[in-house]
């Protein structure tokens, strides 16, 4: 058994269990399985992305986790994963999975639990003896928090990585793509702060929007470039992807899928200018 079809089988179990927090991906970026865990599964984010998946997403306060359950869910995934491996012979579940990813239908940071979280997913791993790469998949809005700065610090401890979104190089963009209206300047800022506190990679959302009877691509290349140069030798590098499955949000019926050509065309562009690149189409 591969693991693509140990994936299948895996998201057939999930599919009974009604579990609340812990979910399995096939990951483009990942490149495998990764084991998702949603903090937000009441659909609610700080940021509404044009490209979302997430349906009947909403602003509003993150819920009440219960940490008892998401330890006995994460525990109970990897266990499974565990006998699937012995069973078949396949290789131990520390190569099947890709990553633990804090991701899930909201910003994990905006959660108050997040770092107590990440601390039990840390003490999980190290009890079951399971060296997993742990991510922080996020929008960077709450890096001025000490409490998330600390969740970082901890998280680096451990070996792990952020993901930090950036789909724009300017403050219009930034309102198009994201529905934030925070500068870019200060977004700027947190990703710099992200940088000092664990390794980081910018990822970044391609897409063609409809304007005014116009095809454009966002992010606009010479801004992302521009917003970016002075982060060359801070970020680990740029993770560049576009759309695989359908946006869930009303201004999707403005929003087209980057062609390959045109991720193949920033990445050029970007590898020209120092950045390391990886793209996923």
């Amino acid at each position: 058994m591969e693991a693509q079809a140990l994936f299948s089988k895996l998201a057939t179990y999930v599919a009974t269990q009604n579990w609340q927090y812990i979910y399995p991906v096939w990951s483009r970026r990942a490149q495998g399985i990764s084991i998702g865990i949603n903090l937000h599964p009441n659909h609610c984010c700080n940021w509404h992305c044009i490209y979302c998946q997430v349906p009947g997403l909403q602003r509003g306060p993150s819920p009440v986790i219960a940490m008892p359950v998401l330890q006995a869910e994460l525990e109970e995934c990897l266990r499974w994963i565990s006998e699937q491996a012995k069973t078949h012979g396949i290789a131990p579940e520390a190569s099947l999975v890709q990553d633990i990813a804090f991701a899930g239908d909201g910003e994990p940071t905006t959660s108050p639990q997040f770092p107590e979280a990440l601390k039990l997913v840390s003490h999980t791993l190290a009890h079951l003896q399971l060296p997993i790469l742990v991510r922080l998949i996020t929008n960077g809005s709450q890096l001025q928090h000490a409490h998330v700065q600390l969740a970082l610090q901890c998280l680096h401890a451990l070996n792990g990585e952020v993901w930090f979104k950036l789909d724009a190089g300017s403050d219009a963009e930034m309102r198009a793509v994201n529905d934030s209206h925070v500068p870019l300047a200060l977004h700027l800022q947190r990703l710099r702060t992200c940088c000092t506190l664990c390794t980081t990679w910018v990822q970044t959302a391609l897409v063609s929007r409809r304007v005014d009877e116009q095809i454009i691509k966002t992010p606009a290349l010479p801004g992302y470039i521009k917003a970016l140069q002075a982060y060359q030798n801070k970020i680990a590098g740029i993770l560049l992807y576009g759309i695989a499955r359908p946006s869930q949000q009303m201004a999707a019926t403005c929003l087209q899928a980057a062609s390959d050509s045109d991720i193949e065309y920033y990445v050029r562009e970007l590898r020209a200018h120092g950045f390391h690149v990886r793209a996923f189409s």
